[in-house]
């Protein structure tokens, strides 16, 4: 058996067309969902530009290169449990900018649809 790291999954579906990506996201959330976590739900009351903008949002780079930074040091081993509690936040961030682009992804293709 192969093993793939995260970060491997993460660069492999960030190559996918963005329709493949609001598909994936979806399909994993309803697939983990349980009775207290809900299907994806679109976005309500945005303009499709805004949706367009938000589907397109990244992190501010300061935030990438320490979430980068703080990975490596992850990896290898050489957090401390003040950096480690940062890489929390700075994870926790990245996963609900995640969601909302996921969202704004999924809108999108319900209003193309």
């Amino acid at each position: 058996m192969v093993a793939v790291n995260f970060e491997q999954i993460l660069t492999a579906a960030r190559q996918m067309p963005k329709p493949s990506q609001a598909q994936l996201v979806s399909a994993l959330l309803q697939e983990h969902g349980s009775a207290h976590s809900p299907a994806l739900e679109p976005l309500t009351g945005l303009s499709a530009a805004e949706l367009r903008a938000l589907a397109a949002s990244v992190s501010a780079p300061a935030h990438a290169r320490r979430l980068k930074q703080l990975l490596r040091l992850h990896r290898e081993k050489k957090l401390s449990r003040a950096v480690q509690a940062e890489l929390d936040i700075l994870l926790e961030e990245s996963d609900r900018i995640a969601v909302v682009k996921a969202k704004a992804n999924y809108t999108l293709h319900l209003l193309e649809s």
